[in-house]
């Protein structure tokens, strides 16, 4: 991989919502246990769990189940199915993460 050159990795997971993110966002309900997915974008093309931690406790996670992370195709993102997750692919790039959660 060329230096500088960014990968977008997927990690699943669930994890509870404590409130105590380091940014705005439209969180889940604090004390709510939630599946979520993390993009995040990363100059290594290994999964890199402490750094997908570290995310998910600025997004206002705690008790914090997380899978290994796996790269993402960007031609992936082409089926039909996949195209919710565009925009944080997408995202991942622009601002480092973005985070999908589930009720």
């Amino acid at each position: 991989m060329e230096q500088g050159m960014k990968v977008v990795f997927l990690y699943g997971g669930s994890a509870r919502f404590a409130g105590t993110s380091t940014s705005e966002w439209d969180g889940p309900a604090l004390d709510g246990v939630h599946k979520f997915i993390l993009f995040l974008a990363q100059d290594s093309e290994q999964p890199r769990q402490t750094l997908a931690l570290q995310e998910l406790k600025m997004y206002g996670f705690c008790d914090i189940e997380l899978e290994e992370g796996r790269p993402i195709s960007p031609e992936s993102l082409n089926d039909p199915h996949m195209s919710p997750f565009r925009q944080h692919y997408e995202g991942a790039f622009a601002e480092g993460s973005s985070l999908v959660w589930y009720p």
